[in-house]
């Protein structure tokens, strides 16, 4: 639960094996932040308390379409912040269909 004070605002739900890619410890399987609140970094802090919280290997997708700008921009950013630019991004065919995929191991952080 993503609270603000005190006050339920979000939500990340994570999945864990069985229920990810093979060699895949975590998945951001839903990451939900009332409006009023994105682009206020109230996001960006609770998927890193998220990732501090639970180390190994990580993946998360979002949409590759030109119209999902700011997820697209959200998680190039708060990816990179996180793993000081030690993750891997590509586009690719998903159990989800075509998506925008990102991976990274925080496992020595």
């Amino acid at each position: 639960m993503i609270s603000v004070n005190d006050i339920p605002v979000g939500f990340i739900l994570i999945a864990t094996p069985p229920h990810c890619n093979k060699g895949i410890d975590f998945f951001i399987n839903e990451f939900f932040l009332l409006q009023s609140l994105r682009g206020k970094g109230v996001a960006e802090k609770a998927a890193k308390m998220v990732f501090q919280h639970h180390k190994g290997n990580w993946e998360l997708f979002t949409n590759p379409s030109e119209k999902n700008i700011v997820g697209k921009k959200f998680w190039r950013k708060t990816v990179a912040n996180y793993t000081n630019g030690v993750y891997v991004e590509k586009e690719e065919d998903t159990f989800d269909g075509y998506k925008l995929v990102f991976r990274f191991n925080n496992s020595e952080k």
